[in-house]
């Protein structure tokens, strides 16, 4: 049995509707003639800048309802799950003191409105918390909340490769015609993107440090939208698409411009 318990003290039972291991949120639902129910109005993560001041609320160290400030450091980060595989996309980072037990809190603007979940920190053994926090972006949270109420579960589009990013000296070097853009170092076999005919790399290189491999397909963008960089791929995969939907992939191979259709799958 899960319960829930309020700022009075009072704690009721909550049903688990279902959760989205890939974005770190769950949703339970608690039925209004248990408690009285107050909702947090939600923002939007879309149009977020930095300097923008923030407010995190949560229970750090067992501390309920403890509010800390500071301002958004920075969007659109990648950053390493915690529950998955997948890396989390587009999180947005604060200076706004999150500890142990702010996880799951929300960050508000200064309208209070939730424009992130408080999911995880950057600390030394020394000093703890060092001005490094990332929340789940809002926007993201409503998609799963949207799959979760209607069927208990969220579904990600699914490519089955490997990219790298292409910058522009790597473009100088290696005669690419293009500056940015993500090259397809490669693919699953058996995936989407094999079965579709995406290509990837036939050897490897070592430039300036880094290895690469070359001689894929370079994808410069997908459904008409451009890719810059490996994230832009699981940025515009994983949020705006869906499993089955076929998607069209712009890529830079032998020299030519070729649009390749791709049936996406489902993540496993």
């Amino acid at each position: 049995m899960v319960y829930v318990q309020f700022s009075d003290g009072d704690r009721v039972p909550a049903q688990i509707v279902g959760w989205d291991p890939y974005d770190d949120v769950g949703v339970l639902r608690v039925s209004p003639s248990a408690h009285k129910l107050v909702p947090v109005p939600l923002g939007s993560s879309g149009d977020l800048v930095v300097g923008q001041p923030v407010a995190a609320i949560g229970s750090p160290f067992g501390a309920a309802t403890s509010l800390s400030v500071g301002v958004i450091s920075g969007t659109g980060r990648t950053i390493p799950s915690l529950t998955t595989a997948y890396d989390l996309l587009d999180a947005i980072q604060t200076d706004a003191p999150v500890n142990q037990g702010n996880s799951g809190g929300p960050l508000l603007d200064s309208h209070g409105r939730v424009i992130g979940i408080n999911a995880q920190l950057r600390s030394s053994l020394e000093s703890g918390f060092v001005g490094v926090a990332f929340a789940v972006p809002i926007d993201s949270a409503k998609r799963s909340l949207s799959q979760l109420l209607a069927s208990g579960h969220v579904s990600y589009a699914y490519l089955g490769l490997q990219t790298e990013d292409l910058t522009p000296a790597i473009a100088k070097a290696f005669g690419y015609p293009v500056e940015h853009g993500a090259i397809v170092g490669s693919v699953d076999q058996g995936g989407p993107a094999a079965l579709g005919g995406l290509r990837g790399g036939r050897h490897t290189v070592l430039f300036e440090s880094e290895k690469l491999t070359l001689g894929g397909d370079v994808i410069v963008a997908i459904d008409g939208a451009a890719v810059a960089n490996s994230d832009d791929v699981a940025r515009l995969v994983a949020e705006r698409m869906v499993p089955g939907e076929a998607a069209w992939f712009t890529v830079w191979r032998d020299g030519k411009n070729v649009v390749i259709p791709v049936r996406l799958g489902a993540r496993p």
